[in-house]
């Protein structure tokens, strides 16, 4: 991919280079209004025009401190044309960016915008997209995390149709609700698979549509196998790092199909039973009304029993009853948590993300 330029940026049909682009980065990292979100964009834009070297990522954090990674520009082109092919993206197409430009995911839209000469749109990432978004132009592309499609989806379906006509979810499984709501959804929606260490999606899977799947495929020429653990190892040739051991269990399918069970670290073994709670939580997304996780917590009997904590300020008392009730039909007996704690908060990543263990 030879197209493209680190020191130019097409923003809503205008082309920013030179001191138009330095100028338009300075203004978002003063704006007071905006400066919160917009403050890292800014330095995303500066260090990608300004600057030759590699661009300075950190991990999401949501399983321990968030690492620093330098990514050069070689894997920052690679990955770009990578998504380019896998979307069948242009020169001049709409894009929208809706995500923080604190983590990878937002500033590789950035990335994309530059090198594929995309037409970049961007907004606040907080809150409600359709609200923050004050054009009524047909994105080509768009990425978001899945809390931001759903609450589209509740907002303004028919808006969403006319608007999008491909969305690429990340940072975060997809609730099984989720995707039953997508069925009937005019826009294409593909989950990725990824990491900071991948330089974002390695693999996707469609949530609806033709080609609806259930398994993760991978793009290019990505390919896969699985370590001692039956966690997913990466195989990356058009990175500089060609290999990527991950924590992530997995049913390898053949060398470019997985589907994806759960977080090694996160597994929870019950009475000789492997549970993985990322799979109970897509379930009872659409179930529990108030935001939650599943963990093991030690057990005499069983080895591990499931322990489910909910983020709530109504006392326990209160909602046990509702909330046991819904699992009764949602979760088979063996999954069904022993153990139910209240919070008040949930700590989470600055991306969102929540910490399990994490309490404030």
């Amino acid at each position: 991919m030879n197209r493209g330029s680190w020191q130019r940026l097409q923003m809503d049909g205008r082309w920013l280079e030179g001191k138009d682009l330095l100028s338009f980065a300075h203004d978002l990292r003063t704006d007071n209004d905006t400066a919160e979100w917009s403050a890292p964009l800014a330095g995303v834009i500066t260090d990608l025009s300004q600057k030759r070297g590699p661009l300075l990522m950190h991990t999401s954090g949501t399983t321990g401190t968030p690492k620093p990674l330098r990514i050069g520009r070689s894997d920052l082109r690679a990955s770009a044309a990578l998504t380019a092919a896998t979307f069948g993206l242009r020169p001049g197409d709409r894009a929208l960016l809706c995500l923080p430009c604190d983590f990878v995911a937002g500033k590789m839209m950035v990335v994309r915008a530059m090198l594929l000469e995309l037409d970049l749109h961007i907004v606040d990432p907080r809150g409600s997209v359709l609200t923050n978004l004050r054009t009524h132009d047909r994105f080509r592309f768009a990425a978001m995390v899945p809390l931001q499609l759903h609450r589209a989806l509740q907002e303004d379906k028919a808006r969403l149709q006319r608007q999008f006509d491909t969305i690429l979810l990340g940072g975060g499984p997809v609730s099984d609700a989720l995707i039953e709501d997508l069925q009937d959804l005019d826009v294409a929606v593909f989950q990725g698979y990824g990491s900071t260490e991948t330089v974002t999606h390695v693999a996707v899977r469609r949530l609806n549509g033709p080609g609806r799947s259930t398994s993760f495929e991978a793009i290019g020429k990505v390919h896969f196998g699985r370590d001692p653990r039956g966690c997913l190892v990466v195989y990356t040739p058009h990175l500089s790092t060609t290999q990527h051991v991950t924590n992530d269990l997995v049913e390898l399918i053949d060398d470019t199909h997985f589907h994806w069970l759960g977080r090694h670290d996160h597994v929870i073994l019950s009475g000789g039973k492997k549970i993985f709670p990322e799979q109970l939580e897509a379930r009872t997304a659409g179930v529990i009304p108030y935001p939650h996780y599943f963990t093991g917590v030690h057990d005499d009997v069983l080895g591990q029993a499931v322990m489910l904590v909910l983020e709530t300020e109504r006392p326990q008392q209160e909602v046990l009853p509702e909330v046991l009730s819904s699992l009764m039909t949602t979760l088979h007996p063996h999954e069904l948590p022993r153990r139910v704690q209240a919070l008040r908060r949930i700590q989470r990543t600055s991306g969102g993300k929540i910490i399990r263990g994490g309490t404030t």
